[in-house]
């Protein structure tokens, strides 16, 4: 074998070395498996959610409001949270946060099992999710960063998107499945995840921060919301993250609205619409497995102006196709190149980030990421129930054009033009 085969096999094994090494790290794993099952849990409901307002008022306008509930309470908190974060113990934070979600989703299950379903009181749970979860977003990321070194984030990275996907693979299909089964079953299943979440938290040994130095109130928690937007404000790249991920967040939950109820306008089942849904998680997954080989050797702006350009490209091409199962393959070229991307932007935050900042500007990051998703939702019922999914899906593929057309003049992209690799390691502590 000559030495070019022996440098491209090293090259070869280099992921798998990495990821044995992530998983050997014992409060990463812990970490890891609990929000797994978080997150399957949340893949059950998300699809019960809507089918559950659509059986009970066959009304795509309040299936969208109640799913905007959940998004406007995370940007109530979402900025307090991270600045929480950076001076309350981030692990009592994230356990609260779960066992809050927990006790609220509990009273799903009982008014399904019961049969007193009502849209007001799925919003207000929603509501309550969403600032629990808003609550304790910027410690999770934080958390992340204290369990995993900084030259392994591009791989755990990788790896939360290769879950995330593998989770939409099988969990819309299966809350669908098991809410044709009994109504409540994938709440309940949602429920479980809480606790798993809490749990794996409290498994975690290394301390998750702030240090003793950090915790000192040196401002109030107003200052220290405007201390994480600054940092954004004064990052051209980070400007660019939360401004376009606000667009490209609000376009992607009104189209999944979008897609049930346009598979069930159709007469599909709950099962089907489910299986749409992991269709689409088919071509994600695939994005993931090689999301750190493509993250490492096509430049980040390219890939956001690809993925931004083959949105607006599948949502238009949703509202022709005319079987489900073409709507899934459509999903799945777009999801593909979802995950690469987010490796990119992820790592690239991560390393921009110092610690001492890393709640109030990850959580500031994503209250803007999220700002407008919940209009997303709500626009997309309202214009289902107004024009008919298919033109309302039209719609939104002309706000992804514009989209895609934006990221060919962001300066802020520029940042990416090389590899992650190619960068080096910026240290931020």
């Amino acid at each position: 074998m000559s030495a070019s085969e022996d440098t491209a096999g090293a090259i070869s094994d280099e992921p798998e070395r990495r990821n044995r090494l992530l998983f050997r790290n014992r409060d990463y794993t812990g970490w890891w498996i609990g929000e797994t099952v978080s997150e399957l849990g949340n893949a059950l409901s998300v699809v019960a959610y809507p089918l559950l307002i659509l059986a009970v008022t066959g009304s795509a306008a309040e299936a969208g409001a109640a799913g905007a509930a959940v998004s406007i309470g995370g940007l109530v908190t979402r900025l307090i949270g991270g600045a929480l974060a950076d001076r309350f113990s981030r692990r009592t934070i994230l356990v609260a946060g779960a066992l809050v979600q927990a006790v609220a989703v509990t009273t799903v299950v009982v008014a399904v099992v019961t049969g007193h379903v009502n849209v007001v009181h799925i919003a207000a749970v929603g509501l309550v999710r969403g600032l629990a979860g808003g609550l304790a977003e910027g410690a999770g990321f934080a958390t992340l960063r204290r369990v995993v070194p900084a030259e392994q984030l591009p791989t755990a990275f990788a790896q939360l998107q290769g879950r995330s996907m593998a989770i939409r693979l099988v969990g819309p299909t299966a809350g669908g499945f098991l809410f044709g089964v009994a109504r409540w079953v994938p709440f309940f299943g949602d429920v479980l995840s809480f606790l798993a979440s809490a749990l794996g938290v409290l498994l975690i040994r290394r301390p998750l921060g702030p240090d003793l130095d950090e915790r000192r109130p040196r401002e109030s928690i107003v200052a220290s919301i405007g201390a994480g937007l600054r940092f954004i404000r004064g990052n051209a790249y980070l400007r660019f993250l939360t401004a376009w991920a606000a667009l490209a967040n609000a376009c992607s939950a009104g189209l999944f609205l979008l897609v049930i109820v346009l598979i069930d306008s159709r007469g599909g089942s709950a099962t089907l619409v489910g299986s749409v849904s992991s269709l689409g998680a088919v071509g994600g997954l695939a994005g993931a497995f090689l999301s750190g080989r493509i993250a490492k050797r096509a430049p980040g702006r390219l890939l956001v102006i690809v993925l931004s350009w083959t949105m607006a490209v599948v949502v238009a091409g949703i509202a022709f196709v005319p079987a489900a199962w073409m709507v899934g393959a459509l999903l799945a070229l777009m999801m593909f190149f979802f995950a690469p991307v987010n490796v990119v932007l992820s790592t690239y935050e991560a390393r921009t980030i110092p610690d001492a900042l890393m709640g109030r500007v990850t959580s500031a990051i994503n209250f803007g990421a999220e700002s407008i998703r919940w209009l997303g939702v709500l626009g997309a019922g309202f214009l289902a129930s107004a024009f008919g999914p298919a033109t309302a899906i039209l719609v939104f593929a002309g706000v992804m054009a514009a989209i895609a057309v934006s990221t060919h003049f962001a300066g802020g992209l520029h940042v990416l033009n090389q590899p992650i690799d190619s960068q080096g390691h910026r240290r931020t502590r």
